[in-house]
């Protein structure tokens, strides 16, 4: 359960970083399906599915919070630096 939390919210915030909250959508269809695939490969009941299944929608989404926080943070600093930019010194030669 554990490697499903943690692949999900890897995946999630690579989705926040990346795309817009219309990717989610398909991203949970694809997760629930990989997901119980892999549950029924190894044996598992349709409780232990339902958990992981309902695990990894949960880690995708904050995992996708976190990437949009995380994308929304780094794109402010630009912009308040293209506020204010600092000054270009210019290049002069020195004559010796």
């Amino acid at each position: 359960m554990e490697t499903v939390a943690l692949v999900t919210l890897c995946i999630g915030s690579a989705l926040g970083l990346r795309f817009q909250v219309f990717i989610m959508i398909p991203a949970t269809a694809i997760g629930v399906a990989v997901i119980t695939a892999l549950a029924l490969s190894q044996g598992s009941n349709i409780g232990t599915i339902s958990v992981l299944n309902v695990i990894g929608v949960v880690c995708l989404q904050f995992g996708y919070l976190g990437g949009t926080l995380l994308w929304s943070w780094t794109s402010a600093g630009r912009l308040r630096e293209a506020k204010n930019p600092q000054p270009a010194r210019t290049f002069t030669r020195r004559s010796s």
